[in-house]
């Protein structure tokens, strides 16, 4: 996890759709006390997953902008570089759709 202090508000806000915030509001309040430093801890490790990703991003922007290419390693059509993609985006959509049947 990174070295962010979190707090429940600071977790609320670093929640990218209001589906998920919504929905990480509704698990705080409702989980029983004791349970919730394992509901802060998975919420905490989505957000650092989400900021990875977004630092990596950020990262192969830059190079493709200075060398006009993907970096070494990256190749746009591998099968691999598709699924991570795709695993990444079906996390996101999953928590999204649990946030609206959750309301």
């Amino acid at each position: 996890m990174s070295s962010h202090t979190w707090t429940i508000d600071s977790i609320t806000h670093a929640l990218p759709y209001p589906e998920l915030r919504a929905t990480f509001q509704q698990q705080v309040s409702f989980t029983e006390v004791s349970k919730l430093p394992d509901i802060l801890a998975r919420w905490v490790r989505f957000i650092t997953d989400i900021e990875a990703g977004h630092a990596e991003l950020e990262r192969v922007r830059d190079h493709v902008r200075e060398h006009g290419r993907l970096p070494d390693g990256y190749d746009q059509d591998t099968r691999e570089s598709v699924s991570r993609y795709e695993e990444i985006k079906a996390r996101i959509e999953a928590q999204r759709r649990q946030g609206h049947n959750a309301a």
